[in-house]
């Protein structure tokens, strides 16, 4: 799906790598939706097969379940920032892959 989607772009979207990162963090990201919500601390995991995925930052209770602060919560809402966050991930990673040329 493109990132600027029709219905709501998704903008301003910056990655910052993260070393050492527990439960398979990679990096953190933030992006703008429809030029009015900005969405801060979306952590970008590596699953145990290799695939990335995000998970959104949310509030455990103390009787154990999590309360997430935002989330998609449509499939194509969810694949359209998955796809513009990843795409932005892949773009920063892409002088790695290739030596540095």
């Amino acid at each position: 799906m493109n990132p600027d989607h029709p219905n709501f772009p998704i903008t301003d979207i910056k990655v910052r790598l993260v070393e050492d990162g527990t439960e398979g963090l990679k990096a953190w990201a933030s992006c703008v939706v429809s030029g009015a919500i900005k969405l801060d601390n979306i952590a970008i995991r590596r699953s145990q097969d290799g695939s990335l995925f995000l998970t959104y930052p949310s509030k455990q209770s103390r009787k154990g379940p999590r309360h997430p602060y935002f989330h998609p919560i449509t499939p194509e809402a969810s694949k359209a920032v998955e796809d513009a966050i990843l795409t932005r991930l892949a773009i920063l990673a892409r002088p790695f892959s290739d030596g540095g040329s």
